[in-house]
């Protein structure tokens, strides 16, 4: 049997997948910045003796004349790194600069861990409407936001119990009402069984031609809101137009955002809401030449006692009000009590739209 042969029986070298292009980019990486590090020292000649003869001024290179041929040994070696970058490489000095948000960072509340928004960028040309939807934890911010959302044109559809079927339901009847940004605050009165995602996907289909979509989470009163609050979360990853406003987060920093059913809100709860609402809203957009004022971010009262949540000043002199039955529903007992009150909403420049549809009480627990 021959000897073996280095040569002749040599075994072909492995094609090169993506592990060996990166050692091999790792490798070209590192040899551009220990070139790039001996370019500089090349630049520069050894020093003249002061003691010498003069030289002519002609004879004495540029201190930021590098030597020509390290120059052309420097240029040939780039164009040999540059063939080892795989199809497609991007340097990270022309990657695309991301649009700079709308406001500064937002902390959204006084209590430790308190989560602080970055806002998302402005919105562009629009109809300037603002289309929420949701149960009672939104119609109980609705004064506030008529407020914080100043320039916008507010049309809000909100009923106490409502779950998610219903509010889809009023999506597709007001279609028309859907305009440049839309709000929901749904998932207090979900029961759980993972039908969630399915749901936020059915609410999204709805509304592809908004130009920015607020989904808000919920408090975590039970698991089955902890599931709402996961789909939310990751909603920007498959919808490039949803923003997410993080009240459960806002709500767990701040105890005393919530009432005594863990679900509803305080006074101090129905500001923070509704700056967190329009902090990641935005300003509304420029109509006909003029600029709609900014969002306004109302300083929170001080309702530690936990005692009823009163409406702000009125902005304007026109009115509406509307009359809607809250249930409120302690989460560790059966014991419900069921109230009759009267919410009145100063609008700036928008009108309440209302709906009759009806839907199934909360689940037992707890819902708004």
């Amino acid at each position: 049997m021959a000897p073996y042969s280095f040569v002749t029986d040599r075994r072909p070298d492995p094609p090169a997948g993506p592990g060996r292009r990166r050692v091999l980019v790792g490798v070209a990486t590192a040899l551009a910045l220990l070139v790039g590090s001996w370019l500089p020292a090349a630049a520069q000649d050894t020093p003249v003796d002061p003691g010498a003869d003069p030289i002519p001024d002609a004879a004495v290179p540029s201190a930021t004349e590098p030597d020509l041929g390290k120059l052309v040994a420097l240029t040939t070696a780039r164009r040999s790194l540059v063939s080892f970058l795989p199809d497609g490489f991007v340097p990270v000095a022309e990657l695309p600069v991301p649009p700079p948000s709308c406001g500064p960072p937002y902390r959204t509340g006084p209590g430790g861990g308190s989560p602080e928004v970055v806002p998302p960028p402005a919105l562009g040309p629009g109809d300037g409407t603002v289309y929420a939807i949701g149960d009672s934890v939104l119609l109980g911010a609705e004064p506030y936001l008529r407020t914080t959302l100043g320039g916008w044109d507010l049309r809000l559809d909100a009923r106490v119990g409502r779950r998610v079927p219903e509010g889809l339901a009023v999506l597709q009847a007001n279609r028309a009402s859907v305009g440049q940004v839309v709000v929901f605050v749904l998932g207090h009165n979900y029961g759980g069984g993972g039908a969630f995602y399915g749901y936020l996907d059915a609410l999204m289909a709805e509304v592809r031609g908004a130009h920015r979509v607020v989904l808000v989470t919920v408090a975590e009163w039970s698991p089955a809101q902890a599931e709402v609050n996961r789909a939310i979360r990751v909603a920007p990853l498959r919808y490039p137009n949803v923003v997410v406003a993080d009240w459960a987060a806002t709500a767990a920093a701040n105890p005393r955002f919530l009432a005594g059913d863990r679900v509803h809100l305080t006074a101090a709860g129905n500001t923070a809401l509704a700056n967190l609402v329009a902090v990641v809203t935005c300003a509304a957009p420029e109509r006909a030449g003029v600029v709609p004022p900014p969002p306004v971010i109302l300083p929170l009262p001080d309702d530690s006692g936990g005692g009823p949540s009163p409406s702000p000043v009125p902005s304007a002199s026109s009115t509406t009000t509307s009359t809607a039955t809250t249930s409120t529903t302690q989460p560790t007992t059966t014991t419900s009590t069921t109230t009759s009150s009267t919410t009145t909403t100063a609008p700036t420049t928008s009108t309440s739209s209302t709906t009759t549809s009806t839907s199934p009480p909360p689940v037992a627990g707890g819902g708004a």
